[in-house]
């Protein structure tokens, strides 16, 4: 599936039990990320050649490009979310480093029974609001989103460094870390490389394949979430913004944010204004 829309969709498995684009089908990919919670009953989960046995403890999440495929007993309970990245950016849902950690790293993750608790509850008000589309239904959805992701990371910070096993992952923990803290002044894939001592084809390679999107990818992404956050919350100009991510090639600032974005920088200040008298 591609879209150059924001993109959104969660359903229960019963909703989509022979829908064979969800469950029973063969092994797929699509531009989506997808979160998988299988609540009840027998379920296999396959993601790039592994098979998971999803418990009622475990949320898993697919990562863009990932072939997987989902099998499940037809009286098992769950849900299935699916959106694409222009939605967290166009409803101003989190993109930062908890985020992208989480959703990797979500397999290993163990819940308590209070954070299922509020998960389910999570869950059933995005069924909700999805099924009763009305007017600010995707801001709503975003904001549920939000929620699900908080609760996550809350627990992700309890467990213990051990069961991050898979290099592959720690790897991407440590990249997404140093892009946080190191996105003004470091901004090819070569100055991240050189920082973790490998070269920038295999950090490419590594990024990709755990996160669905290259290491250029989540620098330019993070680069740009400060320069939307400088443009809805100060009163800051486009040059100055550009001076202080680092940029000394103000016209290259401008296309990249007008590239990323859809919007050049004075159209996405109005635009957020407007958002935020509401």
């Amino acid at each position: 599936m591609t879209t150059t829309k924001p993109f959104f969709e969660i359903y229960t498995f019963d909703q989509i039990k022979d829908n064979h684009n969800f469950i029973g089908s063969t092994p797929h990919a699509h531009e989506l990320i997808e979160i998988i919670w299988a609540v009840s009953g027998d379920c296999s989960l396959k993601v790039d050649m592994q098979t998971y046995s999803p418990q009622d403890d475990q949320i898993f999440c697919i990562m863009p490009n990932q072939t997987h495929q989902l099998t499940a007993d037809p009286n098992a309970e769950g849900y299935i979310i699916r959106f694409n990245e222009l939605f967290l950016q166009e409803y101003n849902s989190v993109y930062h480093a908890d985020l992208l950690l989480v959703l990797i790293q979500s397999a290993n993750i163990k819940y308590s029974e209070e954070t299922r608790q509020e998960i389910q509850y999570v869950m059933d008000k995005l069924i909700h609001e999805f099924a009763h589309q009305q007017i600010y239904s995707p801001d709503i959805l975003s904001r549920y989103l939000n929620i699900l992701f908080i609760h996550m990371s809350r627990q992700s910070y309890s467990q213990p460094p051990a069961s991050q096993q898979n290099h592959n992952i720690r790897q991407a923990k440590r990249f997404i870390q140093l892009v946080d803290q190191n996105f003004r002044s470091h901004k090819k894939v070569s100055e991240f490389a050189e920082l973790m001592c490998v070269t920038p084809s295999y950090l490419n390679e590594a990024i990709k394949k755990t996160t669905g999107y290259t290491a250029g990818h989540h620098i330019r992404q993070r680069v740009i979430l400060e320069a939307k956050r400088y443009a809805a919350y100060s009163d800051a100009s486009m040059k100055e913004v550009a001076w202080d991510l680092g940029f000394t090639d103000i016209c290259y600032f401008s296309k990249l944010f007008k590239k990323e974005t859809g919007y050049n920088f004075s159209e996405f200040k109005r635009r957020q204004e407007k958002v935020l008298a509401v």
